[in-house]
């Protein structure tokens, strides 16, 4: 009698795209922060308060335990006062458009887009959505981890041009983020192919005989 044996099958590997899972463990800047806000709702520090904002903090983050970030890059300060400033920038301009628009005639025409980015990571996606929700005009009312995407509502759009030259300034702040933060790998991604210039003419090669 012969046996045949069939060579082992290796597990699937994971997609590098699928959403971490979230692990119950213990986070204490997680637990910290729920504690915070938890006194502060009382409006007095007592030691019953912070007690029960630690247990409140314990319980909610094992129930509903945060996703992990990874951070792979390094600050770079020069680049960190840049995003600042230009931030400000947008807020100033994007204010005196809202305050124009509220005090004008002009009935404005709202629009909801969809923002691929072009970075995974979900750091740079929290802090690119916060940016862009606290410039007046822009809501993100949604962000999706498992692909990068931002659905954001818009207002006063007119047109596709319009449209497009939205997702262009979220890319930029994307842009921006990573720059500050990242590292040279993860600028590189999102840098985008440079553009390598008209092709060196090179002397005419001599005619054979």
């Amino acid at each position: 009698m012969s046996v045949t044996t069939r060579p082992a099958v290796p597990p699937p590997s994971p997609e590098p795209d699928a959403p971490r899972r979230r692990r119950r463990v213990l986070q204490p800047r997680a637990v910290a922060t729920i504690a915070l806000a938890w006194v502060l709702l009382w409006d007095r520090v007592t030691w019953g308060n912070v007690v029960n904002g630690i247990l409140v903090g314990l319980v909610v983050t094992y129930a509903f335990p945060l996703p992990s970030i990874e951070f792979q890059g390094r600050l770079r300060p020069h680049r960190l006062v840049w995003l600042i400033v230009r931030f400000l920038a947008d807020l100033v301009v994007a204010s005196w458009q809202v305050m124009r628009l509220a005090l004008g005639s002009h009935r404005p025409r709202n629009a909801v887009i969809e923002v691929q980015l072009r970075s995974r990571s979900d750091f740079y996606l929290t802090i690119t959505a916060e940016l862009v929700a606290l410039v007046p005009g822009s809501v993100v009312v949604d962000a999706r981890r498992s692909t990068s995407v931002l659905y954001l509502h818009l207002l006063d759009v007119h047109d596709e041009a319009g449209i497009a030259a939205q997702r262009a300034h979220v890319l930029e702040v994307e842009r921006r983020v990573v720059r500050a933060f990242g590292s040279r790998e993860e600028i590189e991604a999102v840098e985008g192919p440079r553009d390598p210039g008209p092709a060196p003419e090179r002397p005419d090669e001599e005619e054979q005989p």
